[in-house]
């Protein structure tokens, strides 16, 4: 694998200035729900993690990025609204462009629904992620066959999760892949998330890669012993209702 240092130079650049704005928006709950930031070599990337605009994106040029996320902060009690059509238009607006389902044989859930309820669940510290922070989604520094979905720490751990919409062994060998690029490569990844906007990153001792698939019984306990031979953790989601309740 080949890191061009100009481009890991870059985003690095990027980075500290996306996490020295991002720190002026802290105090700001709903914005830091539904949305964080991605430098990427070129831009800031704004995503949105909100339910009806699951990983969608706008690059923003440093010297702006301020500015669209005030306009962004503005208008979040639009966003987390009942008028999702009017939500939608907003984001429309702004240049969050729909993301279009590719297989006609689509159930409708794609891998961003499960990525944005993922990362929800990591910033709001719900408790079956034990303390895991969120740190970036979408990483990448050298070419897009490697890119980590999703990028996590805790207690000197760094957690690469890959997700699936469905089971796949192929998903295992990917994700141990990952960490062994990671290790190979460690003080290159840490010029990037050290100073990335979230959560960053000094240093790991640990690398814990796992796979995110959806879970069938009928399937669990072979990708169970797979994993296992990978080296790989294994975590499965449910589609079920999760409930936040306001009154009896």
């Amino acid at each position: 694998m080949e890191f061009k240092k100009g481009t890991v130079n870059r985003i690095a650049e990027n980075a500290i200035i996306a996490q020295g704005i991002w720190n002026e928006f802290m105090h700001d709950k709903k914005l830091c729900e539904c949305f964080h930031l991605r430098p990427t070599a070129s831009a800031i990337a704004v995503i949105s993690t909100l339910p009806y605009a699951p990983m969608r994106g706008i690059p923003v040029t440093p010297n702006k990025l301020k500015n669209k996320l005030e306009e962004i902060a503005a208008k979040t009690d639009v966003l987390l609204g009942v008028d999702v059509n009017k939500s939608l238009n907003l984001m429309e607006k702004w240049g969050f462009k729909n993301r279009e389902i590719k297989s006609k044989k689509s159930d409708g859930f794609i891998e961003e629904n499960a990525q944005a309820f993922f990362i929800n669940g990591m910033i709001m510290g719900q408790d079956m992620y034990e303390g895991i922070n969120f740190v970036a989604s979408e990483l990448v520094l050298a070419d897009k066959s490697s890119r980590f979905d999703i990028v996590g720490y805790k207690n000197g751990t760094l957690f690469i999760f890959e997700m699936k919409k469905d089971r796949t062994l192929a998903g295992l060998t990917q994700t141990a892949g990952y960490a062994d690029l990671i290790k190979k490569n460690k003080k290159t990844f840490l010029k990037v998330l050290k100073n990335y906007p979230h959560n960053p990153v000094d240093d790991f001792k640990n690398i814990a890669a796992i796979a995110v698939m959806r879970y069938a019984t009928n399937s669990a306990t072979l990708l169970e012993n797979r994993a296992r031979e990978a080296g790989v953790g294994l975590w499965f989601f449910e589609r079920s209702i999760a409930l936040r309740k306001i009154s009896v």
